[in-house]
């Protein structure tokens, strides 16, 4: 079960999908949008750390407290962004931005491993790869929180999210 939970929050289908899903936040719900997003975080971070934190305390053979530290600072952050979220709507956005970022070079990379074709699908990940980072770099630069830009930001989560999960599909349908 916890490696099934780990395997769901490390993989690049779940940050697609959220990538889609806080787009769309942002794009229909601009003013309440750190909000939902903040606190759809909180709940993601909550049950990772519980995880972590049962991981630690039903596996008797091997106890790494950084595992217990790990799960249980998961939790607090959890929590914080359930419950505290104006005051961390700088950082979400930071976090979004870099998520964008981190996105962006692995559709980059994607595109490296394509290259040899020069193909529609390389053409379209690279593109896709540029846009993520040059909205992820003005997202970093201009902190607004202004109803256009975040709706901006929604487009360009949206495009990254359906790019990550395209190319990712390709790519385990080409191998």
């Amino acid at each position: 079960m916890e490696s099934r939970i780990k395997s769901i929050f490390s993989s690049h289908y779940f940050e697609g999908i959220l990538l889609i899903v806080f787009g769309f936040i942002m794009l229909f719900l601009p003013t309440h949008s750190f909000k939902i997003i903040s606190v759809i975080t909180g709940m993601i971070l909550s049950v990772l750390g519980a995880t972590l934190a049962a991981s630690y305390v039903l596996h008797n053979k091997e106890k790494h407290t950084l595992q217990l530290f790990a799960g249980l600072m998961c939790i607090a952050l959890g929590i914080e962004f359930i419950f505290h979220t104006d005051n961390l709507a700088g950082a979400m956005h930071a976090v979004l931005s870099i998520t964008l970022i981190y996105s962006g070079m692995l559709l980059f990379i994607q595109a490296y491993n394509l290259r040899k074709d020069r193909g529609q699908l390389f053409r379209i990940t690279f593109a896709f790869a540029v846009i993520a980072v040059i909205f992820a770099v003005l997202m970093l630069i201009n902190d607004e929180h202004s109803s256009a830009f975040l709706r901006i930001k929604g487009i360009s989560m949206i495009i990254e999210g359906i790019a990550s999960l395209f190319v990712i599909k390709e790519n385990h349908i080409s191998k």
